[in-house]
């Protein structure tokens, strides 16, 4: 059984990681660390007799775990992600991957070099609703249009607790860098063409918010083909989370939300019908570890990572100045040569 570290003791380490980690057969947590001590107490009590800590430099060095669960906001990550894999740390880092294109590639070089485990929390990847539509989206082809609508975190301003979290998002970040980081990386297993050019426009939809909270983006990848990624957060009614697809062989039309939907190919049809999309904690860690027994991450890896980091820091600077963002090489992902510094 690995001995786990939890760093980060928020909302998405209790409702997600601890949950999972406490199913799994070959996971424990044996310490947690946050900044604020009654929360990471909160999850050792969860979790039972586990190590509390509020320094995760004093974790590491006080404890003998196997492998490390980083649960941190991107600003605050890589320097614990990168310190764990010098220590052949395993680990499990939420996405996104860092909040500056400069970090995600001082990380991607840190795996070059010292090799190891890292896998990003892309939790949503392994769900029926991203695998039915990679298939799909196969027998209708390319050049083809891709649109995924998510609309999430609805506002309501009597959960302050909820409000005041998204609301860091916010303005530490963006929605799109935090939810859009998800779209940008399921819809590379429908089409892993690169990208060539992006356009994105955000709107604040209530003048107290501390970013927009609403975001349309357009990717053009190099066969052609177009994805077109919406994002909604803290509305006060939330439009349904749906996904399309459309080639030169047929249409996929699917809610995300009920998991309904329909499909049009080579003059065929039929309707769909699949557990609607969710996070899917235990199959993360099934995959996380497979990772830990092979040595090196092979799926949601630090390319993933990386790549959804530009595509959506792109988006962020196309909004911000108005003008498209064509790929070159001062803003591609592409992991860091070896001579790279």
């Amino acid at each position: 059984m690995y001995r786990v570290a939890i760093i980060g003791c928020g909302a998405v380490a209790e409702s997600g990681h601890l949950p999972a980690l406490m199913r799994h057969s070959q996971f424990h947590a044996v310490a947690l660390c946050d900044t604020r001590l009654e929360r990471a107490k909160r999850l050792a009590g969860q979790a039972g007799a586990a190590a509390t800590y509020t320094d995760w430099r004093a974790l590491l060095d006080g404890e003998a775990v196997d492998a490390a669960v980083l649960a941190l906001p991107p600003e605050v990550s890589p320097d614990v992600a990168i310190a764990c894999l010098e220590r052949s740390i395993p680990v499990l880092d939420e996405k996104p991957l860092a909040s500056t294109i400069e970090d995600g590639r001082r990380m991607a070089h840190t795996i070059t070099r010292c090799g190891g485990v890292f896998q990003v929390g892309f939790v949503l990847r392994y769900g029926a609703c991203v695998e039915m539509i990679r298939q799909l989206a196969r027998k209708i082809g390319t050049p083809a249009r891709y649109h995924v609508a998510i609309y999430d975190e609805k506002l309501d301003r009597a959960d302050t607790e909820h409000f005041t979290r998204i609301q860091g998002f916010l303005r530490d970040s963006s929605a799109m860098t935090h939810e859009g980081s998800h779209v940008i990386d399921y819809a590379v297993l429908w089409n892993s063409s690169p990208w060539k050019r992006i356009r994105a426009t955000a709107t604040r939809t209530e003048d107290d918010l501390a970013g927009p909270n609403v975001w349309q983006a357009s990717v053009d990848l190099a066969d052609s083909s177009t994805l077109e990624i919406e994002i909604g957060w803290l509305l006060p009614e939330l439009p349904p989370c749906t996904v399309s697809v459309e080639g030169p062989d047929g249409r996929v039309e699917l809610s995300l939300s009920t998991g309904r939907g329909s499909w049009w190919i080579a003059g065929a049809s039929g309707a769909l019908a699949l557990p609607p999309m969710a996070p899917e904690w235990d199959r993360q860690y099934d995959v996380f570890a497979e990772a830990i027994e092979y040595g090196e991450a092979r799926v949601a890896t630090v390319a993933d990572g990386l790549r959804a980091l530009e595509v959506s820091t792109a988006c962020e600077r196309s909004a911000r100045t108005g003008e498209a963002i064509v790929c070159d090489e001062r803003n591609s992902a592409a992991m860091p040569r070896e001579d790279s510094e």
